[in-house]
């Protein structure tokens, strides 16, 4: 969100105990609009991710996971799980976001890149209001990655594959040009986009490469919490 002390965009590679991992994997979920789950965590400093902050550093969080929007849901809702521990694995991105800045749409649409073990994901990267949160599951399609200026990368498929199966532990920006940055224009399932990596080397060792990207399904969309301040 746009308002303190909410105003981070942070994502976490975490662990979860077995009888809680299935718990979220053999739930019947019972709201389609929201075919997700969330966790209510017992509140903390969110300054105790940041992974370059000086203080010391959150190696878990405790709460309770709910199916669906837990703001939506919790009241009268039956938990999934309650008291909850989340191990802290890895932080793949932690960004405090400005409450001042306004998005005016004419930019880059850029998505966050992370993941591994042979599931990718993308997540709209926030910068100003209105916005919105969006993350994609997709995979690269092969044969598809070039240099800069369009020549074909000599990395086989094999070679890429097992680049994107391992590389974006951490986020890695994707940009797509010539797209309008909001809701009305964000990568759709099954959508396939062309975009650049800049500030990542591909086996072949360019600076940077242009690769396209299919959507295979989208895993959370929220538009009205983005929407600005609301103070």
């Amino acid at each position: 969100m746009f308002d303190t002390p909410h105003n981070y965009q942070v994502l976490l590679e975490v662990g979860l105990d077995e009888d809680v991992r299935e718990a979220l994997r053999s739930h019947s979920h019972a709201f389609p609009e929201e075919p997700y789950d969330t966790f209510d965590p017992v509140p903390f400093p969110m300054a105790e991710l940041d992974p370059s902050g000086s203080g010391p550093r959150r190696t878990s969080i405790t709460g309770s996971l709910f199916c669906g929007h837990f703001e939506r849901r919790a009241k009268g809702t039956t938990p999934l799980a309650r008291n909850t521990e989340v191990r802290i694995e890895r932080v793949a991105q932690f960004t405090q976001l400005d409450v001042d800045a306004h998005m005016t749409h004419d930019g880059t649409l850029e998505y966050l890149c992370f993941g591994h073990g042979g599931r990718l994901y993308l997540a709209h990267a926030i910068s100003g209001w209105p916005s919105y949160d969006q993350i994609l599951e997709v995979h690269a399609v092969p044969g598809t990655a070039t240099n800069p200026m369009g020549q074909p990368l000599p990395d086989d498929a094999s070679t890429m594959d097992e680049f994107f199966r391992e590389h974006f532990t951490t986020a890695d920006r994707f940009d797509i040009g010539g797209r309008r940055d909001d809701p009305e224009h964000r990568l759709a399932p099954q959508e396939v986009a062309a975009g650049s990596f800049f500030a990542t080397s591909p086996p072949s060792g360019t600076h940077g490469f242009r690769v396209q990207l299919e959507a295979e399904r989208e895993v959370y969309l929220e538009v009205r919490e983005l929407a600005g301040p609301m103070h």
